[in-house]
């Protein structure tokens, strides 16, 4: 019985590695992340089953052992439980959004896979086909980035020359390439067999193929850092070799040289024709010192201060974005406005969890690390693992600091955790002790046991993981429906929003969003009755979710856009008021964000406030003059008012500032030009 359970759970374990092949367009809404995640919970869930089982029949062979690895684990998923606990949002940290799906409950499924990873895998030999299954499975993944180079707008690629393949993100392919590198590394240098060797040679290939066209250049200085740590522990590691120790010093030496050389040409169109090694090459000082990341990564610090311990919960870096918002960001467009990551897991981590968080996690790497070297130093580990085993760890860590942990990369970190900690693990356990462990007593169970834990995991499976499933394609479809004829849509709305999910926030929030772009544009043509009938089935989410998540200015923005909405379709100023107060409430969340004090201002003055319009707006150009926006926006309001002489001084001091308009912008400014008279010029 202890086998077959066994051999279910480690085919649960392989099944895992084809999860980020999975990709659902035509029922998931985020399709590249939702039904990954709830598969690979549903897979942990029966691999827990399992081990519950193991536990039971043999609890001295299958329990966790008490090493450095597993208690940095234990603690990291600690720290997590406790920054989520304390944070600002704890739903939100608990379950995250749908389109990122790293919520505490979704974390501890990664954390068991960890768990039980180590246990039930146990030699060499079932760690080798453990990795021959992964790579395949990788392969499959780097393989469909080629078919994305000739077809652009394969599986959703939307043109572009950087590969999603079907992780949905080009970041993330080039993190799952690099891993996939280093595993191929680990398995080459150890296999005797040559038809092994070159299928794990094609298969690091098709890893840096991966990379490569994802154009990632975290994931390349990742791999230039990971490769430079395994030449430096060969030199260690190969004290009897001296030829090949200084070998390896030259081609260290090479590399730093080709490095300057490839330096000195980054602008030639070689260079340029390479994704990665050109964003590279290529990176401005400005960038590093003060783009859009620079930016959220300064917030996070300053953020953090506020909540120095436990941080702001994670998945929570919004909240902080949006307080200590630098008006700055609008500089690179209203897509660098909002930053849901800081962009760096060290920035991140910091703001988020807290110092107490970031030392767990950087404890992950500097134990891995260390353990592998003393367990090479003093048990015999073997010198592949040790230094591949490091290598990837810092590769990793590298990459990282410019991006973030996602499905994927927390399934292949995890498994790379799990193979060091059982290695170590091995090399700790002298064979007497093996033996004794091994010929312990196994504890007898029936059919009715394991049909009872399986019925257990079935519920599991079906409330965590196939309802949200089902709510998620329920909100799909009525998305769809709404988009195309919003009447008959407003019946699969309700059902949506009635159907039982720990996304129900989610759900308010697109049909809302949609909703409100279909009022936006349609609401005359739908009519008095229709368009408030819609109304209703959207807006009252939207509360409840201002009740669940009272930070999130997204809900007020979108509610203030209905009640402006609500006011021309009952031709009913009560609902500008209502949109007032909501404004107001957002701008004290975020007191420096122009979208707010734009919509505001807009605001106050259909409300015959332009005094406080134009306080508003000057603000916004104070906090950042160089924002076209504010300057057409304040001659607007001054226009409105009937000062055409201040309209014209705002038009002029933007020609002093250099300031380019955009074509609605532009579009403003002539038309107050063209209502200026003579008299106005000279006043």
């Amino acid at each position: 019985m202890r086998q077959n359970i066994e051999k279910v759970a480690k085919i649960a374990f392989y099944l895992t590695f084809f999860v980020p092949l999975v990709v659902v367009p035509s029922s998931f809404i985020f399709p590249f992340i939702v039904p990954k995640i709830l598969l690979f919970r549903s897979l942990v869930l029966v691999m827990l089953g399992c081990y519950g089982l193991l536990l039971y029949i043999n609890w001295q062979e299958y329990k966790p052992k008490f090493t450095p690895l597993n208690v940095v684990l234990a603690l990291f998923l600690f720290s997590f439980a406790l920054s989520t606990f304390f944070g600002i949002d704890p739903y939100h940290s608990f379950w995250d959004n749908h389109e990122r799906m790293l919520g505490l409950f979704t974390i501890t499924h990664y954390v068991l896979y960890y768990f039980i990873g180590t246990a039930i895998f146990k030699t060499w030999t079932e760690w080798r086909l453990l990795f021959q299954i992964f790579l395949f499975a990788g392969s499959i993944v780097m393989l469909i980035c080629l078919l994305q180079i000739s077809d652009p707008n394969f599986l959703l690629n939307q043109g572009s020359n950087r590969t999603a393949s079907t992780l949905g993100n080009s970041i993330y392919v080039s993190g799952y390439g690099l891993f996939i590198i280093f595993a191929s590394a680990l398995l080459f240098a150890r296999e005797k067999s040559r038809n092994w060797k070159i299928m794990y040679a094609l298969s690091g290939v098709a890893g840096f193929l991966g990379l490569f066209f994802g154009g990632s250049r975290g994931a390349l200085l990742g791999f230039m850092a990971g490769i430079g740590v395994a030449l430096v522990g060969y030199i260690v590691v190969l004290k009897e070799h001296k030829k090949t120790r200084m070998a390896l010093g030259g081609v260290i030496l090479l590399a730093i040289l080709m490095a300057g050389m490839l330096f000195s040409i980054r602008q030639s169109a070689f260079i340029k024709s390479i994704p990665a090694l050109s964003r590279i090459l290529n990176t401005t000082r400005a960038e590093l010192t003060s783009g859009p990341r620079m930016i959220a990564w300064v917030i996070a610090v300053e953020s953090w201060k506020e909540r120095p311990v436990f941080g702001w919960g994670p998945n929570n870096f919004f909240y902080a974005f949006n307080k200590y918002y630098n008006p700055r960001s609008l500089e690179y467009t209203y897509g660098e406005t909002w930053f849901d990551n800081a962009h760096n897991i060290i920035m991140n981590t910091l703001c988020v969890q807290g110092v107490f968080g970031l030392l767990i996690y950087l404890s992950i790497f500097g134990l891995g690390i260390l353990t592998l070297f003393v367990s090479y130093k003093k048990n015999g580990l073997n010198k592949h693992v040790f230094v591949f085993g490091s290598a990837f760890l810092i590769a990793h860590l590298v990459q990282n600091v410019t991006v973030f942990e996602n499905p994927t990369s927390y399934l292949y970190f995890m498994v790379w955790l799990s193979f060091i900690n059982k290695m170590i693990v091995n090399q700790l356990e002298v064979p007497e002790e093996k033996g004794k462990e091994t010929t312990r007593a196994d504890k007898q169970i029936g059919w009715g046991t394991v049909g009872a834990v399986g019925f257990v995991v079935f519920i599991l499976i079906f409330i965590t993981n196939i309802q949200p499933a089902r709510a998620n394609m329920m909100t799909l479809d009525a998305l769809r429906d709404f988009s195309s004829n919003p009447i008959l849509g407003i019946g699969k709305a309700r059902d949506a929003l009635a159907f039982n999910s720990p996304h129900i926030d989610d759900i308010r929030s697109d049909l809302a969003r949609v909703g409100a772009q279909i009022l936006g544009s349609y609401y005359q043509q739908l009519g008095k009755e229709r368009a408030n009938a819609i109304m209703g089935v959207i807006y009252p989410g939207l509360q409840k979710n201002l009740d669940l998540h009272p930070f999130d200015i997204r809900n007020q923005l979108t509610m203030a856009q209905l009640d402006q909405t609500s006011a021309m379709i009952n031709n009913d100023p009560k609902y500008i008021v209502e949109a007032e107060n909501l404004l107001e409430n957002a701008l004290i969340q975020s007191p420096r964000r122009q979208q707010i004090l734009y919509s505001l201002s807009s605001i106050k003055l259909q409300l015959g406030k332009p005094e406080e319009a134009i306080r508003l707006l000057e603000q916004a150009m104070s906090d950042n003059p160089k924002i076209a926006e504010s300057y057409w926006r304040l001659a607007f309001t001054y226009q409105s008012m009937g000062d055409n002489k201040k309209a014209r001084e705002i038009i002029a001091l933007a020609e002093e500032n250099n300031i380019v308009f955009d074509a609605n912008g532009q579009r403003v400014v002539d038309a107050i030009l063209a209502t200026s008279t003579p008299t106005d010029m000279k006043k």
